[in-house]
């Protein structure tokens, strides 16, 4: 009887664990997806770097990442030969029970050619 109480603890906590992190993960999938998307884009050719970025923040708004289209810091384009470099370095904080939080760090970079 013991042993089914520790079973289901334990697959209570993983399941709390997989509720808490598994969207975290579906967030980043949905940006690498925009990121991607984002260079075959007609609107791209001969744009600015504002165009580029608003361009790239409304596309996160429609795939509901308002949180992560309001950082300024975790999305950055860079100046390159032909265009422009969009890199992705942010992390995401969640809480797991009680004062245990974990952290997720994500990074992606797409070459965007404008030119």
């Amino acid at each position: 009887m013991i042993s089914w109480v520790v079973i289901l603890g334990l697959v209570g906590v993983q399941a709390v664990l997989a509720l808490r992190i598994i969207p975290v993960y579906l967030n980043y999938s949905s940006v690498r997806t925009v990121m991607n998307e984002l260079p075959q884009a007609p609107e791209v050719r001969n744009a600015s770097v504002k165009t580029l970025d608003e361009l790239f923040r409304k596309r996160l708004k429609i795939n509901n990442l308002y949180e992560l289209a309001r950082d300024k810091e975790a999305f950055q384009f860079k100046k390159t030969a032909g265009g422009y470099t969009l890199v992705a370095n942010y992390e995401e904080r969640g809480p797991i029970v009680g004062n245990l939080e974990f952290v997720a760090t994500f990074k992606h970079q797409v070459e965007i050619r404008t030119r």
